[in-house]
């Protein structure tokens, strides 16, 4: 049994994937519900799991060193297997393939869903501005409130080419 220990830490690994999918979905539950409080728990359980992959991580890269396979790959690790446990790394193969395949997919619908959600947001936002002060109530003049109101309101007397950036 070489390969108990690898075998361990992998199968430990696939259930970790296995958890950052449902954290995943989670995730996208959260943006499409617009629930912040949730997103923001679910962010939390993510670093901590994140802690936990890395944890486990350092230990496969220790057993391959260990076993004299550091740099190898596990398609690599499992020509130097025997017996059963190269059925079960061959195994691990397959389903760790498969499980970062879906947390990819997964990873990047959240992507987009996040990115419609900040595009909308800026439609929204860029819709209360007015760049050129033209429109609106005071004939074009735009109010500034709170303590640099005043230093705005000099700032628009100057030529743009004189100052580079508004207050």
């Amino acid at each position: 049994m070489k390969f108990k220990n690898l075998i361990q830490t992998l199968e430990t690994q696939i259930n970790i994937y296995k958890e950052y999918i449902e954290i995943e979905k989670s995730k996208t539950n959260a943006v499409v519900n617009s629930d912040i409080i949730k997103l923001d728990g679910i962010l939390s359980s993510e670093e901590i799991l994140y802690m936990k992959s890395q944890s486990y991580e350092k230990k496969r890269i220790n057993i391959m060193k260990s076993l004299n396979l550091e740099n190898k790959t596990l398609l690599e690790v499992i020509d130097f297997a025997e017996g059963k446990e190269k059925d079960r790394l061959s195994e691990i193969l397959e389903e760790l393939s498969f499980y970062i395949d879906e947390l990819k997919q997964v990873n990047e619908c959240n992507k987009k869903l996040v990115k419609s959600r900040l595009d909308i947001i800026s439609a929204i936002t860029e819709s209360f501005k007015d760049p050129e002060g033209k429109s609106g109530k005071n004939g074009g003049k735009i109010k500034y409130y709170g303590k640099n109101a005043k230093i705005a309101e000099q700032v628009e007397r100057f030529d743009s080419s004189v100052i580079r950036k508004r207050i």
